[in-house]
């Protein structure tokens, strides 16, 4: 299977999980790509970014006061994180 197949196989598998969506929020993105929000809070802390899909970031104020960071990562991105890393995978075994 090349890339590109398995990158055209993830999206389709991200378009049957959240249809009509291009970029997905962190809670989304941790779902597709298998690590739990916890997880994901201890990359984003350790500045581990190798670990996770390119991705924009914007810090906002909740109603409340509190800061807040907006994660969004685009589907094409995810899907060749998740090929790239199957591959990686592959060849490690």
């Amino acid at each position: 299977m090349t890339n590109s197949e398995k990158i055209k196989m993830v999206i389709d598998e991200i378009k049957t999980i959240y249809p009509n969506k291009m970029i997905l929020n962190a809670t989304q993105t941790t779902r597709i790509i298998g690590i739990s929000l916890r997880t994901f809070s201890r990359i984003i802390t350790n500045e581990e970014w190798q670990k996770l899909p390119p991705f924009r970031s914007e810090e906002q104020k909740r109603k409340d006061g509190m800061k807040s960071t907006k994660y969004q990562f685009n589907i094409f991105d995810i899907a060749e994180f998740l090929a790239t890393k199957w591959e990686r995978k592959i060849n490690n075994e």
